[in-house]
């Protein structure tokens, strides 16, 4: 039981969902069918792509535990899992199968593909996870960045392979394709944002275990008022983003999802505003941190309004609406 705590098996859940969303809604949808495009990646080679991403994030929840024993012996002592549960070279040894794992699928990627460049990717986001752990986390905002970085691969991972490919494009195709990694780009920012932020308030309920371990987070450098200004700016850039797509879809007849944008999404950001304006102990941040985790997993579920096969054409139209407002 202890293993599997160690690997987060809900936050993995998400990855494989939002990988699999994307494919299913963006990638592989009806427009393909239509004009003839077919994906780069085949179901098995996208499989290949998931369970690497799945292994490598797994191995980084594990080698951040083994971290941050110390810390979470101050913070949450009741949740610490490394010598509790699960002995410190067994954590270690698990960690180690779980790059192993990562790397191979990877590797056969790589053979499948011919695309040896875009398939040591993952690789590269695994090396990133074990500085986080040991070395990034403690300093001011790389540790945030970098881990938000890496959330936000997870989708423009598969934009780069449907962008890799070296055939000829016909006009269609080039627009489908363009339509796919502008997506790819959105929801990434979607995710690098919301990521930042939980990161962010995660650091402010931990910060009493940080600062006695010479962590330099933002609330500790800069005190709590600092790290609830930031989490505004973080919420503000978040609302700029979905306020430009509830503008866009009823110029092309998709009221229904500007309401969803508006009151699944936007909303639920001005509450979080109250929220962490009101936020006074480690307990209240807690609940934020889950409740941004639900957000992240509505914005995501925004994908399924694209199943149809009309996503690749409406975010190139989106683009298209707003550089003709600069």
């Amino acid at each position: 039981m202890g293993y599997i705590k160690l690997i987060r098996p809900l936050n993995l859940l998400i990855i494989i969902v939002t990988m699999y969303l994307f494919r299913l809604c963006l990638v592989t949808a009806s427009p393909y069918k239509l004009f003839y495009v077919s994906a780069v990646l085949s179901n098995l080679e996208f499989l290949l792509l998931v369970l690497a991403t799945v292994f490598i994030a797994a191995g980084g929840y594990v080698i951040n535990d083994i971290f941050d024993v110390d810390i979470d012996s101050v913070n949450k002592p009741q949740k610490v899992i490394i010598s509790n549960q699960v002995a410190e070279t067994d954590a270690y040894s698990f960690y180690k199968i779980l790059c192993v794992l990562g790397v191979v699928c990877t590797l056969i990627l790589a053979f499948m593909t011919k695309n040896f460049r875009l398939a040591t990717l993952p690789v590269i986001v695994m090396v990133i996870l074990n500085f986080y752990a040991h070395t990034f986390k403690k300093q001011l905002i790389v540790g945030n960045f970098m881990i938000a970085l890496c959330t936000s691969f997870t989708i423009l991972l598969i934009a780069l392979f449907e962008s890799s490919y070296k055939g000829e494009l016909s006009a269609n195709e080039s627009y489908i394709r363009s339509g796919v990694a502008i997506a790819a780009v959105m929801y990434g920012a979607f995710a690098f944002l919301t990521t930042f932020l939980r990161e962010l308030i995660k650091d402010i309920e931990d910060m009493k275990g940080d600062e006695q371990y010479d962590a330099k987070t933002i609330p500790i450098v800069f005190g709590i008022n600092g790290a609830k200004l930031t989490a505004y700016l973080l919420i503000f850039l978040l609302m700029g983003l979905l306020v430009s797509f509830a503008w866009f879809f009823p110029q092309v007849n998709l009221k229904n999802v500007s309401y969803f944008i508006g009151f699944g999404l936007i909303l639920p950001l001005l509450v979080l505003i109250f929220l962490i304006f009101k936020a006074n102990s480690s307990k209240n941040y807690h609940l934020i941190s889950n409740l941004i985790k639900v957000f992240m997993v509505l914005g995501i579920a925004s994908m399924l309004y694209f199943r149809s096969g009309n996503g690749p054409y409406l975010f190139v139209q989106y683009i298209n609406s707003i550089n003709k407002l600069f």
